[in-house]
């Protein structure tokens, strides 16, 4: 991924800090000297299933949380009288500015935001007594992953009536998951998703008290920090996570081609189906 600036916003859409890293103009106010926690520092294999039939064991990976780590020259504007302190204090005000308490990082690449991720600042470091003026930011990203800002979307009209479904990821490169809305347009006992349409290695299979009725809307994530599956009936919500069949793998998506067989598919009706791209690394 080519970066060339990062943006430090206080809350969404509010811009307020930028970090230029290729030709930063001599009245940035702060000039970047160093970046770090922008790599990929350790892989976490997790196992999460056997294979059905060949008892193949399955992994995803994950990161620790990621502290990404700013430090940057204090550059005033002397002319307009600007002192040292206070753009200094501009920063203060910037990571005070939220009431959630996150800070988000956008990674562009000329005017184009390629990545974002979120976090809190735990360290905001000043060498006081330093010939050079500067502050160092921490900023802890307990979900370590760099996202796309869109999601890409999969609406009725690109997706089939029959299987297989190709959901195509050439932007990712890491494994993430995604999430889905479908509407039943007749009653059946269960859903499934698969990856092949006879003896499956894996599969992902809700069987809910009574089945799935005509008009029941399913909601289901595989996002590795929100997994969720639920149906809405006649208005009311019903949780599905205690429905899910014993060894089912939740479905991933995976930088390239991916294939997967709807069980159930001539039983429902689809209403969008969409991902974030996601990168280990910038």
């Amino acid at each position: 991924m080519r970066i060339t600036s990062v943006s430090l916003y206080s809350s969404e859409n509010v811009e307020a800090i930028t970090f230029n890293l290729r030709n930063p103009d001599p009245e940035d106010q702060y000039m970047i000297r160093a970046m770090a926690g922008l790599d990929s520092e350790e892989i976490i294999p997790r196992f999460y299933g056997y294979g059905l039939t060949s008892k193949t064991k399955y992994y995803d990976f994950g990161m620790k949380a990621r502290d990404v780590v700013i430090r940057a020259v204090l550059n005033p504007r002397f002319i307009l009288n600007e002192t040292y302190s206070d753009i200094r204090d501009r920063l203060y005000k910037t990571i005070s500015a939220t009431r959630n308490g996150k800070i988000t990082l956008n990674f562009s690449s000329g005017t184009t935001i390629v990545a974002k991720i979120e976090g809190f600042i735990t360290k905001f470091e000043v060498p006081y007594f330093s010939q050079l003026p500067e502050v160092q930011l921490t900023v802890r990203c307990d979900d370590p992953m760099f996202r796309a800002i869109n999601a890409v979307v999969f609406l009725p009209a690109n997706l089939p009536t029959v299987n297989p479904i190709i959901l195509p990821d050439s932007l990712s490169t890491a494994p993430h998951g995604f999430s889905m809305q479908v509407t039943f347009k007749t009653n059946t006992p269960s859903f499934t998703i698969q990856d092949v349409p006879t003896n499956p290695e894996w599969k992902f299979k809700i069987i809910p008290n009574g089945g799935f009725l005509t008009n029941d809307v399913l909601y289901f994530s595989s996002e590795f920090t929100n997994k969720y599956c639920y149906i809405v009936r006649s208005g009311a919500t019903t949780y599905l996570i205690d429905r899910i069949e014993t060894g089912s793998l939740w479905p991933l998506i995976f930088p390239g081609q991916n294939t997967f067989h709807f069980v159930d598919i001539a039983a429902i009706n689809w209403n969008r189906i969409e991902y974030y791209a996601s990168y280990w690394g910038v």
